[in-house]
């Protein structure tokens, strides 16, 4: 969890570099940034769901994760339906976790945007509410991670296309 906070402190610093006029570099990064943090998070608080052993184990399930499949089950959690994930969670899914969800996806689509599609000018005020969101999600996450449905998440975000068959 400590590279996550360091990334969103990144964020903050490089949003609030440059007083009068903001490079489009500091605030892109910026926001490249929240999202990994909010990405690192998850994929940290995942891997930690298996032991700690052998030496390297927590690693490799880290590196397994995918940002798409993660992508299509926090869009499946925040309101299009997925009979795998409602079955093991029959009664829906917390607020708090659909507040992660949703920041998932638009900070992932925002990143997308930040790194790959430079005529969109982003301003400050659109970057700091991002980093809004992610202490959001952040503050959501810490809510509902020791939970049953914050365990089914993970796992879904590691297995969600095994699930599906």
């Amino acid at each position: 969890m400590a590279l996550a906070r360091d990334l969103l402190d990144q964020a903050d610093h490089l949003a609030a570099l440059d007083t009068r006029r903001p490079k489009q570099a500091n605030l892109r990064r910026a926001v490249s940034s929240a999202y990994y943090a909010l990405f690192h998070l998850l994929t940290d608080e995942g891997s930690r769901l298996l032991p700690a052993t052998p030496l390297g184990l927590q690693a490799r399930v880290t590196r397994a994760f995918a940002h798409e499949e993660m992508k299509q089950v926090c869009v499946s959690i925040s309101g299009i339906p997925s009979a795998a994930l409602h079955s093991l969670q029959p009664h829906g899914f917390s607020p708090q976790l659909k507040t992660v969800c949703k920041a998932f996806y638009e900070l992932q689509e925002a990143r997308h945007k930040a790194d790959y599609d430079i005529s969109l000018p982003y301003a400050r005020i659109d970057v700091l509410a991002l980093l809004r969101q992610t202490r959001n999600a952040f503050d959501a996450w810490a809510l509902v991670r020791g939970t049953d449905e914050a365990r089914v998440f993970l796992i879904a975000l590691l297995l969600s296309k095994k699930w599906s068959r």
